[in-house]
């Protein structure tokens, strides 16, 4: 761990005068001759240019700083080296501040590339890095990273929540958007900041928006703003959000509402469902109403219904029909936000009997023993409150239409595959009362194509061996019907062979790659005849007997 020194944020402003040019600074020093006190003038001519001045150059900046390890108490960096400009790096200051605080930690570590920093259970840090040479040079700073410290460093939950964005003040009463955890986030920290170094804790929040108190729009300090952090049940806290202004601040003409969120499913019938979500925050505009838009599994035709300012409101649906469902918000300026989380229901085939309630999904589908006509679909078993009877296995257009192929008692199906049709396919469990589940995954099933029947057949035979050379025979026999006019022949040696001499053919060779072309008065081949050629060659490491035969580019048996 590294100590640090502590300084002011004034301190750019001293470096930049300590910096200024010595002619700079003795511009104030300049005169004028007394009335009356001679002159000379000198040809400039003859004036000797001055010597340039041969500035030493810095080193370049660190790059690629990273936080490697971020415990509640400590976080381990890594950087690329500078590089060097007129001298040695010798060391590195890390600077590790914390926004909202006029007071700017540092530490130096020697000649390294990778360090370790105290620091404090749950707050944020804005992080770089700036090398030092032996001449006393100091480099740009590298990139900033911006590192949060969790609350803790044991229990479950050790991951501190994103950053609340899009914070905005409307008269006088903060808006932001939700942010996200690995768990899920409780609340929001709401704090004032003087502008200065002092940031003050005003309230927290559950939801997405904050009262201010007529207080605190007033205080010492040049610049009042408020900025948002969220909190997790484990206590860890997020980077800040934007800031905002003590003055209510304009949201742009466009901004649009947020998205509705939560949305959730209250009650459902066989002919309805009642839905629920939480508000959308406005953009530039009120809110005025909300659509919803619901669209059928597998069908490419959607509904929507158009609703008033409200966070409830009931569908009309089919019976055992799956349903996808999204709401987005739309404001008095005519802009729509983005849909809210989507949610994908089913309804029950009837509101009267002992059953009501569809089975669970079956897990996911997957497809094997794929053929030219047949292939089998697998999925796992689905639950149900009083019994899974059997499962639906349908045949979708992917557009439109889905046909039920069969119904089946077990978790996997035969399927008979036709070319003419979309082989896609997906999975529904059934009850006795009627009721189905919710839809597997789809699957698109492509029937096997059979590989052609070999053209040719190719006997390759070594005559004789011996370390460091061979002798080898070839015979390209032509299995089709019909006759060859003119034949190459490509194999792949799989050592190092090479061909030093052939015969009764032309060959070339790239690497183990091998091609061999007809001779002149042996090019054609009738239907079932054969050719032969020979050749002598060397190998060193393996002169193992080479396959994959191709004939004018189509495979032989070999």
């Amino acid at each position: 761990m590294y100590g640090g020194s502590l300084f002011r944020r004034l301190w750019p402003a001293f470096v930049a005068a300590a910096a200024l040019p010595v002619a700079v600074l003795g511009v104030g020093l300049a005169t004028t001759p007394a009335a009356g006190a001679g002159t000379v003038s000198t040809l400039a001519s003859s004036v000797p240019p001055p010597t340039p001045v041969s500035t030493p150059a810095p080193p370049a900046p660190p790059a690629l700083l990273t936080a490697t390890s971020v415990t509640s108490t400590s976080v381990t960096l890594s950087w690329t080296a500078s590089v060097t400009g007129c001298c040695a790096i010798t060391n590195y200051t890390i600077m590790y501040p914390e926004p909202f605080s006029d007071v700017i930690p540092t530490t130096t570590v020697g000649n390294v590339t990778t360090a370790t920093i105290n620091i404090s259970p749950t707050h944020q840090y804005n992080i770089r890095v700036a090398a030092r040479d032996s001449a006393g040079h100091t480099s740009p700073w590298s990139n900033q990273i911006i590192v949060v410290a969790p609350a803790t460093d044991s229990g479950p939950d050790t991951v501190p929540p994103g950053s609340p964005t899009n914070l905005t003040n409307r008269n006088g009463t903060l808006n932001w958007t939700a942010a996200p955890d690995n768990v899920g986030v409780t609340g929001y920290h709401v704090y004032k900041f003087d502008g200065w170094y002092t940031s003050t804790l005003l309230g927290t929040a559950t939801s997405t928006t904050y009262q201010l108190p007529p207080s605190a729009t007033t205080g010492p300090g040049p610049r009042i703003q408020f900025y948002v952090r969220a909190r997790d049940a484990a206590g860890n806290l997020s980077a800040a959000s934007n800031t905002v202004d003590a003055t209510s601040s304009t949201p742009p003409a466009d901004l649009p509402p947020t998205a509705p969120r939560d949305l959730a499913v209250s009650r459902i019938t066989s002919t309805s469902a009642t839905l629920t979500w939480t508000a959308a925050e406005p953009g530039c505009c009120d809110v005025t109403g909300y659509t919803i838009g619901y669209f059928q599994a597998f069908y490419d035709l959607g509904e929507t219904v158009r609703v008033g300012n409200v966070t409830t409101a009931t569908i009309t649906l089919k019976p055992a029909t799956q349903y996808l469902v999204v709401v987005s918000a739309s404001d008095s300026g005519g802009h729509s936000s983005p849909s809210s989380n989507s949610l994908t229901i089913v309804t029950p085939a009837t509101d009267t009997g002992p059953d009501t309630v569809p089975p669970s999904a079956p897990g996911t589908l997957t497809v094997t023993d794929v053929t030219t006509t047949s292939a089998k679909l697998n999925w796992t078993p689905s639950t149900d409150n009083v019994g899974v009877t059997g499962y639906n296995v349908y045949r979708w257009d992917g557009v439109f239409y889905s046909t039920l192929v069969a119904t089946v008692p077990g978790t996997s199906y035969q399927l008979s595959l036709a070319p003419s049709v979309p082989n896609r396919y997906y999975v529904r469990a059934r009850d006795a009362a009627g009721n189905v589940s919710i839809a597997t995954n789809e699957v698109r099933v492509n029937p096997t194509t059979p590989p052609p029947d070999p053209t040719c057949a190719v006997t390759y035979q070594k005559q004789s061996e011996w370390p460091g050379g061979f002798v080898a025979d070839v015979t390209i026999k032509n299995t089709t019907t019909t006759a060859v006019d003119g034949w190459t022949l490509a194999f792949t040696f799989p050592g190092d062979q090479r061909i030093t001499t052939l015969w009764s053919a032309t060959y070339t060779q790239a690497g183990s790659a091998v091609t061999i072309r007809n001779a002149s008065w042996n090019g054609t081949l009738a239907a079932g005849a054969s050719v032969s050629f020979g050749f002598q060659g060397s190998w060193s490491g393996s002169n193992a007997v080479p396959t994959g035969f191709s004939l004018n580019g189509t495979p032989c048996r070999s």
